[in-house]
C-alpha cells in the first residue's frame, strides 16, 4: 500500500526530471508549465482529498473523470517512454563503451513531441475504452455428466460492475436490457458490484433487480463490496431478489423436479481483513449434491485451484482482463495465472471476465474490451444435436 501511495510521487519526479526539464529548446517557462501539469496529472489517485471521496470512490461525475483520468493515462505512458529511452540509451552507452553516445537524447523537442503523442493518444483511447459497454462473449461448456434436462442451459456471467460516481443510470439499464433479452436460465454476479453507500447509489444499483431469468439471479461478493460496506450491500441485494451464496450451495432443479446442478458461491478471500469469514469451501460444499455437477461462483480466480474435486465450471473476475498488453501478464502472474477467458484446469473449467464494466479507480483498457459473458452448457446430447444441425 505504501508503495501504492508513494509511486505517483516518483513518477511526477521521473517526468519533470527525466521529460520536461532536458527540454533545453523550450522556455523556462513552457517548462515549468509541463511540469506543474503533468507533475499534478501524475497525483490523480489524491484528488479524492478535494473532492470529498475516498481512493477508492474519488466522488467524481462522468465527464470530470473522463477528462482527467485522460491526462493521468498520459503521464503514466509519458513516464514508461521516459525509461524505456533511459534503459536504451544506458544498453547504448555500455555497448559502445561511450558514455557520450545515445539513440534517443533527451534534450530532443521532436522526440518528446512524438512520445507525448502516443502517451496521449493510448491515455485517452484506454480511458474512453473504459466507460464503453461490454461486448458479447459467448462460450459453450461442455460438462460431461450434465443431465439432459440442464443441456443447452443458458448462464449470463456478469461481473465488476463497480457501479460508482461516474456510472449512468443508462450504463446499468443497458446491462440490465441486454441480459433480459437473452433469455437467460440463469444470472449470475461474481462481485464488485459498487463503489460507493446506498444512499448515494441507490438510483442506478435498483435497476438490477429488473434483471430476469428463469431460475433467478445468484451473485458473490468481491474485495470492493468489503471496502462500501459489506453487510449493508448484501442485506440490499438480497431484499432486491439478488439471492447470495457466500459459503453456501443450492441445487438446481426443473419444474418437474429433475435436478440439474449444483451452485457453490464463496466469499471473497479478501474479508478475513474485514473480520469476516473469507472462502470457506469446505462450509460451502457441505450440501452438494454428488448426483450432478457443480458450477462454482467465486470473485478472485486463484480459488479455483482450490475447486479441482469440486467444480466443474468455475465463473470468477476480479482481473479486468489485465487492462492491457503487458500488466496483463503481471496480472496474471498474481492471479495463479488466470486472468482473462477460458482455461482447462484438470477436469474443472475456468472462465475468468474481463469485467462487465470498468472501476473508477484505473478506467483503462487497452485490447481488452469490458464483456457481457454468455455460457451454454453442453453434454454428449446436446453435442450430438449440434452435430446434426
Amino acid at each position: 500500500m505504501l508503495a501504492f501511495m508513494l509511486y505517483p510521487f516518483i513518477q511526477a519526479l521521473i517526468i519533470i526530471l527525466c521529460f520536461v526539464l532536458p527540454l533545453k529548446k523550450l522556455s523556462i517557462t513552457t517548462r515549468l508549465i509541463l511540469s506543474f501539469i503533468l507533475g499534478l496529472g501524475s497525483l490523480r489517485i489524491y484528488i479524492y482529498l478535494f473532492t470529498g471521496g475516498t481512493i477508492m470512490d474519488p466522488l467524481l461525475s462522468r465527464y470530470p473523470a473522463i477528462i482527467i483520468d485522460c491526462v493521468y493515462f498520459t503521464t503514466i505512458f509519458i513516464c514508461l517512454l521516459t525509461l524505456v529511452r533511459m534503459i536504451v540509451n544506458g544498453l547504448f552507452k555500455l555497448i559502445r563503451f561511450d558514455f557520450k553516445r545515445y539513440v534517443i537524447p533527451a534534450f530532443s523537442t521532436r522526440y518528446a513531441i512524438l512520445f507525448f503523442m502516443i502517451s496521449a493518444f493510448l491515455g485517452c483511447l484506454g480511458t474512453i475504452n473504459g466507460f464503453i459497454a461490454p461486448v458479447d462473449k459467448y462460450y459453450s461448456v461442455f460438462i460431461e455428466n450434465l443431465p439432459n434436462e440442464a443441456s443447452n442451459f443458458k448462464i449470463i456471467h456478469l461481473a465488476d460492475l463497480h457501479i460508482s460516481e461516474p456510472t449512468t443510470e443508462a450504463d446499468i439499464q443497458e446491462i440490465v436490457d441486454r441480459s433480459n433479452a437473452k433469455h437467460p436460465d440463469l444470472v449470475v454476479i461474481t462481485g464488485d458490484f459498487v463503489d460507493g453507500d446506498i444512499q448515494r447509489l441507490d438510483h442506478m444499483t435498483k435497476i438490477l433487480f429488473e434483471l430476469k431469468a428463469k431460475y433467478g439471479v445468484y451473485a458473490v461478493s468481491g474485495n470492493h463490496e468489503f471496502y462500501s460496506g459489506y453487510q449493508e450491500w448484501l442485506d440490499y441485494f438480497s431484499k432486491g431478489g439478488i439471492k447470495f451464496l457466500e459459503n453456501d450451495s443450492v441445487s438446481l432443479k426443473d419444474n418437474e423436479g429433475h435436478k440439474l446442478f449444483n451452485l457453490l458461491g464463496l466469499m471473497d478471500i479478501s474479508a478475513p481483513r474485514f473480520s469476516f469469514e473469507g472462502a470457506n469451501i469446505k462450509k460451502g460444499s457441505a450440501k452438494l449434491d454428488s448426483t450432478v455437477p457443480t458450477i462454482a461462483l467465486t470473485h478472485q480466480p486463484k480459488t479455483a485451484l482450490d475447486l479441482d474435486k469440486i467444480s466443474s465450471l468455475t465463473l470468477a473476475g476480479h482481473t479486468h482482463g489485465g487492462l492491457m498488453p503487458g500488466l496483463r501478464q503481471i496480472v496474471a502472474s498474481a492471479n495463479a495465472g488466470f486472468v482473462s477467458g477460458l482455461y482447462e484446469h484438470q477436469k474443472q473449467v475456468v472462465i475468468v471476465s474481463n469485467g462487465t464494466r470498468i472501476w473508477a479507480g484505473v478506467p483503462l483498457r487497452l485490447n481488452t474490451p469490458s464483456q457481457l459473458i454468455i455460457i451454454t452448457l453442453k453434454n454428449q446430447l446436446s453435442l450430438a444435436q449440434d452435430l446434426t444441425h
